[in-house]
């Protein structure tokens, strides 16, 4: 599978996959007992193999192409144990979709297996190059400074972020904010900080209906209802956890729809809140529009 869409109102949302793999992610779940967490995913030891989508998300219907998050990139066939590597670009060409119809990409955050496709090639050429990067400010900031060399697991990632970085920047297709930042009548990006100093998210309204693309604040569905169950690699754990709550709380508030580059296609988190006032989720993996 290479895509599921969903209808958001009249907006379309696809998630399109750059390729999928297999393995433990214990580090998910970072100083929690595996007794408490391997109920809640529905595994049976901590070393239990989970599949892991690595791509982004389309979003058209509200008079823009905008693509958030991308991938890989034209290196992830190098990425061991990736199905499909590389696919993003394929898949979107099944949706009818070619690079030059972008006009906006929306990076939730500069980790490598998020900015891939922002290039196309090691010699830096836009992969969409009618497209304005939108960059929260703070993230752009941190992964152009020193202050990436404090942290091994950034400071390797930092080298394959800064080349495709530069290259837009170079294209002055750059565009940088700071706080929530309106896009469309149906687009509105939102700062959910702490897994990066600049992580951003997308709630996507049009009409009653609404979904919010979470980016990394969510690797997997149980972090809707357990907000402190950190990844060992979060920049900011506190602030990780705020951005979660407020995440949730505003998808309850709207009964909106959680999607996240990392679920399994088709992954789907409802969310609405409890007669006692509590968030609650469930999954939906039944989704219709699927390639």
């Amino acid at each position: 599978m290479s895509s599921v869409t969903i209808q958001v109102g009249r907006t379309r949302v696809s998630h399109v996959s750059d390729g999928v793999a297999r393995g433990p992610r214990k580090y998910w779940f970072t100083g929690v007992d595996p007794a408490e967490w391997m109920p809640a995913v529905g595994v049976s030891e901590p070393d239990a193999p989970f599949t892991v989508t690595f791509g982004g998300f389309v979003v058209t219907g509200d008079g823009h192409v905008t693509v958030v998050d991308a991938g890989y990139g034209h290196r992830a066939h190098e990425v061991p144990g990736l199905a499909d590597a590389g696919g993003m670009p394929a898949a979107m060409a099944a949706l009818g979709i070619e690079p030059e119809d972008v006009d906006q990409v929306v990076m939730t955050h500069l980790h490598s297996d998020h900015c891939g496709w922002l290039t196309k090639d090691d010699e830096g050429t836009l992969t969409f190059p009618n497209a304005t990067v939108l960059i929260n400010e703070r993230e752009v900031a941190y992964w152009t400074s020193d202050e990436v060399d404090a942290i091994a697991f950034n400071r390797g990632v930092a080298g394959e972020v800064r080349p495709r970085l530069r290259a837009v920047q170079d294209a002055g297709r750059l565009h940088t904010f700071d706080g929530e930042l309106r896009l469309s009548d149906a687009m509105t990006v939102l700062p959910t900080h702490g897994h990066t100093p600049g992580h951003v998210s997308v709630l996507v309204a049009d009409g009653d209906e609404a979904a919010i693309l979470a980016g990394d604040v969510l690797h997997h569905p149980a972090h809707v209802d357990h907000p402190c169950w950190l990844p060992s690699v979060e920049y900011e754990p506190s602030e990780s956890t705020r951005s979660r709550q407020r995440l949730a709380a505003l998808a309850a508030d709207r009964k909106a729809k959680i999607l996240a580059p990392h679920f399994p296609l088709p992954t789907i988190v409802n969310v609405d809140r409890a007669p006692d006032g509590h968030v609650r989720s469930t999954l939906n993996h039944d989704v219709e529009d699927a390639t």
